[in-house]
């Protein structure tokens, strides 16, 4: 075998101050006569980006897998700096943090698609993601928001209209995939670390703008989330089910996220349909038992009598993806969930369903952490692994993966405790998390109110949290936003019906008698055991600048991103 040679990386880094002034007015309409003098004042912001001491210099570096790079912490393996502003006046600035290819043209060099760059924010002693570790790709157009110019690549984009100052940590290395031997060794890839920024309007994508135009978006309502989005009411403690039609909520909704203002789809809604993505050639997956899973190795993990006679084809290739637009994500891309290969798909079985797969969420069930989309500290849920190989041999194969963000996901394992401290009663023996207590206060004849959120809490358990995927499930709380609620049948876009394709969400429930349950959508919400086998439904956030090429959101007629 021969020896492995040493890749030498090399970063330079430069310090940049940007300072923009710009004008804002205050506009009014006076018409009495007033005592006082009303003066309009200019707005200015002073926007800095400083970069410490410490630098990514990598030296007889080797291919290395996500889990490692995403995590070192050696001296010379990150790169850690900030950005400020001072803002005064009604001002908002948008800002992007981009990488150059600035290798010395001289030097013997390593190409830029077996680097991986991750960008994280630091909020004390813990990192929140911004990004998928994803290899150099330079962008082919420039971003008039901001000013970054073409040919950097795009780390990551946000706005400020307020004084702030914000830490970042950058994490470069040599992608697993790379195979050094016989490339001579020392070889070099330098990146310049850029900040960009513009005074102007948020940027809201076209796409954006065009829902905004179709829906008029809704006021939410006291109390909705105790209704179903068709009136639908249902009390445990008295174990009946009601309606009010006074709490029929169809449309667009908008509330918080993390990253701003999202616009959420509700009830038996007909024009949030969307075709994105094909399949590129014929997919298959695996059949045993009426369960369906993603590889003949996870078949076989489940049971080791799986073969390549289990083979079955779920689509052809050149099948479309139909999508459902869930929301509007704060920072104005689109959270889509799959809809299958037809916009009216009837779920009769895998093949005509909204599904990919059918499988248990973990294979295991014993222990509170099999409820988390990840566990002991990182590694995979049964259910992960089913989605991230579908993602991989279909959207991220193709040209569509550069339309798919790392979007925000949220595993909520927050606030586990006995199921007496939220205040239910009659649960005895059962530990339940904190999204017990959001949505199913149907438990406790609503003592208090349901209140689903798209802001991921903090967890202290070493499994679930918060993530930055390329594709991964709904959440609970989305499909309480959505429309479902605990033991209520309702008819919300979300709603699998009279189906045998009830689906799994990725949000932890409770953990009793032995078991870990995890949130599902039945005919109604409600949860299950993590090893009994329900639908995958995978979920991706998509971004483009160019708005929907066509359609109005209709089945007949679904928005188009190509």
């Amino acid at each position: 075998m021969k020896k492995r040679e040493n890749i030498v990386i090399i970063v330079v880094l430069v310090v940049m101050i940007i300072a923009i002034v710009g004008v804002s007015y205050a506009a009014f309409s006076f018409g009495k006569t007033g005592s006082k003098v009303n003066t309009i004042t200019t707005g200015s912001i002073t926007m800095t980006y400083t970069e410490t001491d410490n630098t990514i210099s990598l030296t007889g570096a080797l291919p290395t897998t996500d889990k490692t790079g995403m995590v070192r912490l050696n001296p010379g393996e990150y790169f850690d700096f900030s950005i400020s502003s001072e803002i005064t006046g009604n001002v908002n600035i948008n800002y992007e943090i981009s990488a150059k290819d600035i290798t010395d043209s001289g030097a013997r060099k390593i190409d830029g698609s077996n680097i991986k760059l991750y960008l994280t924010k630091l909020n004390g002693d813990k990192e929140e993601a911004l990004m998928v570790p994803e290899t150099y790709n330079e962008e082919s157009s420039e971003n008039t928001y901001t000013g970054r110019p073409t040919g950097e690549m795009s780390l990551y984009t946000s706005s400020m209209n307020s004084s702030e100052s914000n830490n970042y940590r950058l994490r470069m290395y040599v992608d697993e995939g790379y195979n050094p031997q016989g490339d001579g060794g020392n070889l070099q890839f330098t990146v310049q670390i850029n900040v960009y920024g513009k005074a102007g309007d948020k940027y809201v994508p076209l796409t954006t703008q065009e829902i905004l135009e179709d829906n008029e978006v809704q006021e939410e309502k006291t109390q909705m989330f105790n209704y179903a989005s068709n009136g639908g009411y249902f009390d445990m403690s008295g174990g009946s089910q009601s309606t009010n039609p006074e709490y029929v909520t169809n449309g667009l909704y908008s509330t918080e996220d993390e990253d701003g203002t999202s616009y959420y789809y509700r009830g038996n809604v007909t024009n949030n349909n969307v075709q994105f993505g094909e399949y590129t050639s014929d997919y298959y997956v695996y059949n045993y038992s009426s369960r369906y899973f993603q590889s003949l190795a996870s078949c076989q993990e489940y049971n080791s009598r799986c073969s390549e006679s289990n083979r079955v084809k779920l689509a052809s290739a050149g099948d479309k993806m139909y999508w459902k637009i869930v929301r509007v994500n704060g920072d104005g891309s689109l959270r889509l969930i799959y809809n299958g290969t037809s916009a009216n798909p009837d779920n009769s079985d895998l093949v005509n369903s909204f599904a990919v797969g059918k499988i248990p969420y973990n294979l295991e069930s014993n222990d509170p952490k099999y409820t988390g989309y990840t566990y002991d500290n990182g590694t995979d849920s049964f259910i992960k692994k089913e989605v991230d190989t579908w993602y991989k041999n279909t959207l991220g194969s193709s040209s569509y993966d550069s339309k798919v963000l790392g979007g925000r996901f949220c595993s909520d394992s927050s606030g586990y405790k006995p199921a007496s401290e939220y205040g239910f009663s009659g649960m005895d023996g059962m530990n339940v998390f904190a999204s017990y207590d959001r949505l199913g206060q149907s438990a406790t004849g609503y003592t208090k109110e349901n209140s689903p959120t798209l802001k991921c809490p903090v967890t202290s358990e070493s499994y679930g949290g918060s993530y930055r995927l390329k594709a991964g499930l709904i959440t609970a709380d989305e499909l309480v936003l959505g429309g479902e609620n605990p033991g209520v049948t309702t008819d919300s876009y979300l709603n699998p019906g009279d189906s045998e394709m009830y689906y799994w969400s990725m949000t932890p429930a409770a953990f009793g008698y032995g078991n870990a349950g995890v949130w599902d959508v039945l005919e109604y919400l409600s949860y299950y055991i993590v090893d009994n086998d329900y639908a995958v439904r995978p979920v991706i956030n998509v971004t483009t600048d160019n708005g929907f090429t066509s359609g109005d959101g209709t089945a007949s007629s679904p928005y188009v991103i190509s």
